[in-house]
């Protein structure tokens, strides 16, 4: 008992030392941010239909949806006026939420959003379900320590040693909610991985191409066709659970390489998905999903990758001689003879590009 105690209290000071995930935790909130205004700009013309008093769904039957304490703010009023008002403000607090950040932004955007969400059902795509559980976990966190403005006096301010109770306290607070929002993208992958690979259409590596034959998730011609070639659908199908499954493994190994390059294949699989068959904000919320995997670490790693490799590359095209096509000039070789000095008869042949 005593040593379980020790141990509970060992994970408590570590948790309250040093905020963590500040990169991965901002990236997430501003794709959250942009999705949602996908989402409200892209049917801002349909919103009577769809939300509105006089939609498909009407404001009783969508009340009849909602259990366990459940609300809408949309049917709080059933008038268009109330339906417009609710509904701008929803798209200018997605706004603020993705420039600035904030928990009181946060707040807000969450209530909006669960209201959009429960006012109809039908149209969501999936991601709402990790949009629901992420922002409320965002409440605990500090989501704008990095790109928002005065992020970096920010930053200065969080990553300072906490030397009071009631510092360690928010520390502790931000870095649980952290850990509830990792926690629930490695469940969410897991499950998701375990589901396909109890699934016969995925074992036999057929699943994408039924998936490419429905209508509604078909961007394009292309994307059929190469999803009929019988190789190419398999390996899709086992690239997708190979590295679905491997998340919650991957977030403890020691191997950041190995933690990088399973990230980086899910949002190239997510972007796919927003490519091919047209779920953009699906995608987009499990991109943001994807970048909370990276510590704060990872990303400074990688930001020094980038850096150097651009800096190789662009002392590789300013190196004498390596010019752009248009400026090359025949080269003329000219051979002159020397009989001076200590050498009598060397010739010395120079190479000039004029």
């Amino acid at each position: 008992m005593k040593t379980a105690v020790s141990l509970f209290d060992r994970v408590l000071v570590a948790l309250s030392v040093r905020r963590s995930r500040l990169i991965g935790l901002s990236l997430l909130r501003i794709i959250l941010g942009i999705a949602a205004l996908i989402f409200y700009v892209s049917d801002f013309w349909d919103r009577d239909f769809l939300w509105g008093p006089h939609g498909y769904i009407t404001p009783h039957d969508a009340s009849a949806q909602l259990h366990g304490g459940l609300f809408s703010i949309y049917l709080w009023d059933n008038s268009t006026s109330w339906l417009t008002a609710v509904y701008i403000f929803g798209m200018v607090t997605a706004t603020a939420f993705t420039i600035f950040g904030g928990r009181a932004l946060t707040a807000a955007h969450a209530v909006l959003l669960w209201s959009l969400y429960d006012r109809n059902q039908d149209i969501l795509e999936g991601g709402d379900n990790f949009a629901r559980i992420a922002v409320i976990f965002l409440l605990f966190c500090v989501s704008n320590a990095y790109f928002a403005p005065f992020a970096r006096r920010r930053r200065e301010r969080l990553l300072a040693p906490p030397t009071s109770p009631r510092q360690r306290a928010a520390t502790l607070l931000h870095n649980v909610g952290a850990a509830l929002i990792v926690f629930q993208v490695a469940v969410l992958y897991f499950v998701a991985g375990y589901l396909k690979l109890t699934a016969s259409l995925w074992n036999d590596g057929v699943a994408m191409y039924y998936v490419s034959r429905i209508h509604e998730f078909q961007m394009f011609s292309a994307y059929s066709a190469v999803m009929s070639n019988a190789l190419v659908s398999w390996a899709v199908s086992m690239f997708t659970i190979l590295f679905e499954i491997a998340v919650p493994f991957v977030l403890f190994t020691h191997r950041a390489r190995l933690r990088k390059t399973v990230t980086v294949a899910l949002e190239g699989m997510h972007f796919g998905i927003m490519v091919c068959m047209g779920l953009v904000a699906f995608g987009l919320i499990m991109i943001g999903a994807d970048c909370t995997l990276l510590t704060d670490k990872d990303y400074r790693t990688l930001a020094r990758s980038a850096s150097g490799a651009y800096r190789r590359v662009r002392r590789t095209s300013e190196m004498p001689g390596a010019v752009s096509a248009p400026q090359v000039q025949p080269a003329t070789m000219s051979v002159t003879e020397s009989n001076g000095g200590n050498t009598p008869g060397c010739q010395t042949t120079t190479l000039s590009a004029r």
